[in-house]
């Protein structure tokens, strides 16, 4: 059952001027990790309102969370008649719209969503952070500065102020495996990598096996009374269509679609008995906005801006914080209200200084850390519906068409769609 009405509720009860804010304590992208937890009798921390799972056979040995990056509430929603595997879960599935945490980015979200703390606790502020301590920008994934060289002065083990949640529930005897299209995955967790979707479903059921054979084996060693595994599969191609081609466009929609079909594929082809025995997630990190690449707006333009910017100590300016849609500006002292100032009056655009993103809890209703603090920019611009970047610095991101990262409601609602495997699939 598609939940339409509670999109709804949502809306009304936390947008502003057209923005949708984070429902930290409650309908959240922050909050799923722990009620996935719940589920294996794991308590790890804020779980989603009973509702969320009302009506769903929930005892089971496994469960397996696909992440569909960028496939956000909106889209699915629109999406859902033109994909047969699509329309079944939404029919036979309870998926409940959640918002995302802030910002609506995969950087922040995924460490959210593998350690169960919010941004305002890890510190991964956006895709791009500057870290005073090192004096250094870099990307958060795929943890490179932009020259595509490591970080000389931030280890990788710094990236985020968090501890995986896999070491957590490997420590409670559940079993924790990953498919995923990288090499190596969480801490905690055991990674099965596929290199193409053809190769996924044969990667998922070597996951799923793999799991309930290291679950069984914890069971017979004293470990635990029910064998338990968590599996979580990554599939990022929507996301990577939705940037290049934009969410209306006919590639987006042949994505969507042999994405749904490869799961359906490889969920039909598991065993009766695991079929019976598996809770299926599905949901995403963020939807996407469609920008206009000829609107985007170009900070190297504002002189404003970059004449206020702080200065890395070979006196060039730090611009790479956050992203077009979540703009971190780390200024020289005594400039905010000018660069404030600014932005208010020439950008459609929410401003917020330092002190309103923590007095609004904006990246988690938690007390910040000290990382979070020192990587927070004096001041944060979030557009309406367009990107904001350094065009001469990164043209290439001002070429994007759908994009990520704000408060649009088309990027903040994201789904959560929940049953059991066995009456998912024919």
């Amino acid at each position: 059952m598609l939940r339409t009405d509670a999109a709804d509720a949502l809306l009304a009860e936390h947008s502003e001027d057209g923005c949708l804010f984070p429902d930290y304590d409650g309908y959240c992208l922050g909050n799923v990790p722990h009620t996935v937890t719940s589920v294996l009798g794991c308590d790890t921390g804020r779980t989603l309102p009973a509702d969320a799972l009302a009506g769903v056979a929930t005892d089971v040995g496994t469960v397996l969370v696909v992440l569909v990056d960028g496939f956000g509430f909106e889209q699915w929603r629109r999406e859902r008649d033109c994909h047969a595997f699509l329309d079944r879960l939404s029919a036979e599935a309870r998926v409940t719209p959640l918002t995302s945490i802030y910002p609506s980015e995969t950087a922040a979200a995924m460490n959210t969503f593998h350690s169960g703390s919010l941004p305002a606790e890890h510190g991964v502020i956006g895709w791009n952070v500057y870290e005073p301590t090192a004096d250094e920008s870099f990307e958060a994934l795929p943890f490179v500065t932009k020259d595509g060289e490591r970080p000389a002065r931030v280890a990788p083990e710094d990236v985020a102020n968090a501890t995986s949640l896999y070491t957590e529930l490997a420590d409670a005897g559940v079993a924790c495996h990953h498919v995923v299209p990288f090499k190596s995955t969480s801490e905690g967790a055991t990674a099965h990598t596929y290199e193409s979707l053809d190769g996924f479903p044969e990667r998922l059921r070597d996951a799923l096996d793999a799991a309930r054979d290291e679950a069984d084996s914890e069971v017979e060693g004293g470990g635990g009374e029910r064998a338990r595994s968590y599996c979580f599969a990554y599939l990022d191609h929507v996301d990577h269509a939705a940037h290049h081609s934009g969410t209306n466009s006919t590639d987006y929609r042949e994505t969507v679609g042999e994405v749904f079909d490869t799961l359906s594929k490889a969920l039909s082809a598991l065993d009766r008995g695991v079929a019976e025995d598996t809770l299926l997630v599905v949901t995403a990190d963020h939807g996407h906005v469609n920008t206009d690449p000829e609107r985007n707006v170009n900070l190297d333009d504002f002189d404003t801006v970059l004449d206020s910017l702080r200065r890395h100590a070979d006196g060039t300016p730090v611009r790479f914080s956050g992203s077009p849609r979540n703009v971190h500006l780390h200024l020289q002292d005594g400039r905010d209200a000018e660069v404030e100032s600014a932005m208010r009056e020439n950008l459609d655009a929410q401003v917020f200084s330092r002190a309103e993103v923590l007095d609004r809890d904006l990246f988690g209703d938690v007390a910040p850390s000290e990382t979070f603090r020192r990587r927070l920019g004096d001041v944060v611009v979030s557009h309406r519906d367009l990107s904001v970047w350094y065009g001469d610095a990164e043209p290439e991101e001002m070429e994007l068409i759908g994009m990520h990262g704000g408060l649009n409601p088309e990027e903040m609602l994201i789904p959560f769609a929940v049953g059991r495997v066995a009456e998912l699939v024919n």
